[in-house]
Order: structure tokens, then sequence, then C-alpha cells
């Protein structure tokens, strides 16, 4: 009788462990704020269309097909936008980016920008 007990206290134990181990626990990420170039992830760091300014190559670059991406010296990082209309008004720009860093540190989700 007493080891019934034990054995069906141990299997719940061990169900509530398992159970227990399936539901994991993050902290939202933080919103932070960085000061940013509006690039494109085809120039990156760097624009490269010689007589054009930067927002004119930004441009035409994602008329070929890239994606604008926010470059932060201070970090010396191109990231990914989440959502290229938030940015289009800025390319080639100066900004002020507040938003959320992905879990994995490539994309940006922008909450507010503005020109500096």
């Amino acid at each position: 009788m007493l080891l019934n007990r034990i054995a069906a206290i141990t299997v719940s134990l061990a169900f509530f462990v398992l159970g227990a181990s399936a539901f994991t626990f993050t902290a939202p990420a933080q919103e932070q704020t960085w000061a940013a170039h509006v690039t494109d992830d085809m120039c990156a760091k760097e624009h490269m269309m010689d007589g054009m300014t930067d927002p004119e190559c930004a441009i035409a670059c994602v008329e070929m097909g890239a994606a604008l991406a926010l470059f932060v010296e201070a970090d010396d990082a191109v990231y990914a936008v989440d959502d290229q209309a938030k940015v289009g008004d800025f390319a080639g720009q100066d900004v002020t980016v507040t938003g959320v860093l992905s879990e994995d540190g490539t994309t940006v989700t922008v909450h507010s920008i503005e020109a500096r």
C-alpha cells in the first residue's frame, strides 16, 4: 500500500516536472531607441552608386529588389526592418528609431521613427 502511494506520488511529480518544463517564460523584449541611418540591405553601411545621393541610391536599390534597413553606427550593425512602409519616407536619411530588436538580434520592429 505504501509502495503504491510512493509510486503514485513519484509519477505525479514526474508529470508535473515534465509539464512545467514545457512552459518557458521569457521576459518581453524591451523597447530601445537608436540613432540610425535608413539604408538598404544591398549597400548596407555605405551607398555604392556613383553620382547618387544616399536617398537616391537607397530608392534605386529598393527598386532593384533590396529592402530598406537600419545602419546603427554605434553597434556597427545593419538591422532588417519589420515593416518597410514605416521607413519608406526616410530612405537615405539619419533618423531616431524606437522599437524592439528581435530575439536573434537581426530585425527591428519599428514603433516610431523621426528624422534627425
